[in-house]
């Protein structure tokens, strides 16, 4: 053998043993996983349920860090530059991981170059809601009514220009052939009220925060956007139930780590996550308590799921024409 070659095995092999060796000693100290919006929000309550039962399997403290601000970029860069050894984590959505390359012309990480998939954890659908008011009881009579109004084109808020609660709108404007016209709010927060009083026409937002008004009957949802209906409001159709196209309003939370690394300690951190989110006691009052849909994937999972949600999110940002810089 070519001493050369021979040379290259050894020091391969030497590398592989060294990262396996990390990978089974991993973790030696505390671990934080950054969240990037303040506590209490779904990312938060997800990963601070997690926490405490990642330290148990781990032996070692796990932190939840916020470091909120700029649709998620001020977290996203912190961890994109922070060491590559497992212990500095993000926890967050479509926004850092596939939306704002689309939406900003520079940011001060890549996506794609400087976080390396881990896992996506769960989906939350989102629900198509009207005011109770509406003369549209279904998907299709609200595009009718749509279609019928050209002249004062109805209405739709959303928490922000560019956002989660914006693009699959402008999807469905398209989809549909419609004309609507975008009412940008501060958050969901404030979209309900205006919603339930009659101010705008539509909306679409997460399932758990407008459940409580559905069934009180302050508002209508006429559609889930997912594969399945969602366990919190059942009597609800999806889109494709309803006769429409799908127009995949929902959001994901999915951990990344930095660029570089080691392999084995992020399929280390991705099957530990994925015990604790098939366990039933976890996905009963964590998972299926919200009508999130569980995904638990692997690492090889995750990155093909960013890389068509990447294309998609190209897409819609076309067709929206927003622009957030």
């Amino acid at each position: 053998m070519n001493k050369y070659l021979r040379t290259a095995i050894v020091c391969s092999l030497a590398l592989w043993g060294a990262s396996t060796a990390l990978a089974q000693s991993y973790p030696i100290k505390p671990v934080r996983i950054v969240v990037p919006y303040s506590a209490g929000g779904p990312v938060d309550a997800l990963m601070r349920a997690m926490a405490p039962l990642l330290a148990e399997e781990w032996k070692q403290p796990v932190l939840i860090e916020n470091k909120t601000g700029a649709n998620e970029i001020i977290g996203a860069d912190y961890v994109a530059k922070s060491p590559a050894d497992g212990y500095t984590l993000l926890a967050a959505t479509e926004a850092a991981l596939t939306m704002s390359q689309h939406l900003y012309r520079k940011l001060p990480y890549d996506p794609e170059r400087d976080l390396v998939p881990i896992s996506r954890l769960v989906t939350l659908p989102m629900a198509f809601i009207v005011p109770k008011s509406s003369p549209a009881n279904t998907m299709k009579e609200f595009v009718a009514l749509a279609a019928a109004n050209k002249d004062k084109p109805l209405t739709y808020g959303s928490t922000g220009a560019g956002g989660i609660t914006h693009l699959p709108m402008a999807m469905f404007e398209h989809n549909e052939r419609i004309k609507l016209l975008h009412v940008p709010y501060k958050g969901a927060a404030n979209v309900v009220p205006d919603i339930i009083a009659g101010n705008i026409d539509a909306a679409v937002l997460a399932v758990p925060p407008i459940e409580q008004h559905v069934k009180a009957g302050t508002m209508k949802a006429l559609a889930i956007s997912a594969s399945s209906r969602a366990k919190l409001l059942p009597g609800v159709p999806t889109f494709e139930e309803a006769g429409l196209k799908d127009i995949k309003a929902s959001f994901i939370i999915g951990l990344v780590a930095p660029r570089g690394t080691p392999a084995q300690v992020v399929e280390k951190i991705a099957a530990s996550t994925r015990r604790i989110l098939l366990s039933a006691d976890f996905r009963a009052k964590h998972v299926d308590a919200y009508s999130y849909i569980m995904s638990a994937s692997t690492p090889a999972e995750f990155k093909d799921y960013l890389d068509k949600d990447r294309r998609l999110q190209s897409e819609r940002v076309k067709i929206s024409g927003a622009a957030l810089d």
